[in-house]
C-alpha cells in the first residue's frame, strides 16, 4: 500500500510540475488560436437603454391598519370683517445681492485661508471673524461662506467661473 500512495504522490506532483513548465515555456502557439476564436465583445451602449414603462399599483390596503383618514384635510378659512383690522405689512426681503463670494486664498506659510468677498463692487480680502463695510465673515466653507451684515446671517455660495 505504502509503495501505491507513493506512486500516486509522484504521478501528481510530476504532472503539477509538468503544467507549470509547459505554461512558463511560452508555447504561445495555443494561446493565440484561442485568443482569435473567442468572439468580440460588443461595447456597451448607454444611449440603447429603454425608457421604464413600469407603474407601481398602489391601491392595496393598509396591511397594518395605521391609516384611518386621508393625509390631506380641508380646513375652511373665515375671512374676518372687521373693517377697523388693517393687516400687518410684511417685511420685504433682505436682498444679499451686493455680497458675492469671489473665491478664496491659501497661505502655504501659515496655512491661514483668506477670503476673496465682493461687496458692492469693491473686492476685499477677508479671514474669519473680519470686518469690513459692516460685513462679517463668520466661516468659510471653500464652497460657500457664511456671513452677518446687520445682525443678519446667511451663506453665500461660491460665484460660478470663478476659481
Amino acid at each position: 500500500m505504502t509503495y501505491f500512495l507513493g506512486l500516486l504522490v509522484v504521478v501528481v506532483w510530476g504532472s503539477i510540475i509538468y503544467r507549470v513548465f509547459d505554461g512558463l515555456s511560452g508555447s504561445d502557439d495555443d494561446s493565440m488560436q484561442t485568443i482569435a476564436e473567442q468572439p468580440k465583445k460588443e461595447p456597451y451602449n448607454d444611449f440603447n437603454i429603454s425608457k421604464d414603462t413600469t407603474r407601481l399599483l398602489l391601491n392595496y390596503r393598509d396591511p397594518f391598519g395605521l391609516v384611518k383618514q386621508k393625509d390631506t384635510i380641508d380646513l375652511h378659512v373665515q375671512k374676518s370683517l372687521h373693517r377697523g383690522i388693517v393687516p400687518a405689512a410684511s417685511k420685504p426681503a433682505f436682498n444679499w445681492a451686493f455680497i458675492q463670494y469671489a473665491g478664496y486664498i491659501r497661505n502655504p506659510v501659515s496655512k491661514k485661508l483668506i477670503t476673496v468677498v465682493n461687496i458692492n463692487g469693491k473686492n476685499e480680502l477677508l479671514s474669519e471673524g473680519e470686518t469690513k463695510s459692516r460685513v462679517r465673515l463668520i466661516k468659510n466653507l471653500r464652497d460657500s461662506i457664511k456671513v452677518s451684515f446687520n445682525g443678519k446671517t446667511k451663506f453665500i455660495a461660491l460665484k460660478s467661473g470663478v476659481l
